[in-house]
């Protein structure tokens, strides 16, 4: 994975930030890994670099090309936690159809995000409140 999440942040800034997905596609690539590479939520991947969804749901998410294939590099089952409110849940059976859903309109790869706990120990999130816990209802 090269980058995650940025696309938004791109549109924001425009030209820097295209310039940006550019040279990091072009520095990941030249590494000559032997591996696909991946940017998430970033409809302008540049190839050979794949674009991924990022969500609750991506049966209607469409690759920017047709012939990359279409995978789903965040499928949540939480959300952030906020201190003193309370814990979002997602129903397993919610995630069962998304994932049955995403499959059936020509899926190819689900990754489940986060299914493991972790955490920032020492660190703070940048929105206010907001836990540091990774366990997203772990």
């Amino acid at each position: 994975q090269i980058e995650n999440e940025y696309g938004p942040v791109e549109w924001e800034i425009r030209a820097p930030g295209k310039a940006y997905t550019a040279w990091a596609a072009k520095m990941a690539v030249g590494l000559n890994t032997g591996v696909p590479w991946v940017m998430c939520k970033q409809d302008d991947a540049p190839d050979p670099v794949i674009d991924t969804c990022n969500g609750y749901y991506c049966e209607n998410f469409t690759p920017n090309k047709n012939y990359k294939p279409k995978m789903w590099t965040e499928n949540w089952s939480g959300w952030y936690t906020e201190y003193g409110g309370a814990v979002p849940k997602r129903p397993v059976e919610d995630i069962a159809y998304s994932v049955t859903r995403f499959i059936q309109n020509g899926g190819s790869f689900v990754n489940y995000y986060m299914y493991h706990g972790g955490t920032n120990f020492g660190r703070t999130y940048s929105g206010l409140f907001i836990a540091t816990s990774y366990d997203y209802d772990a």
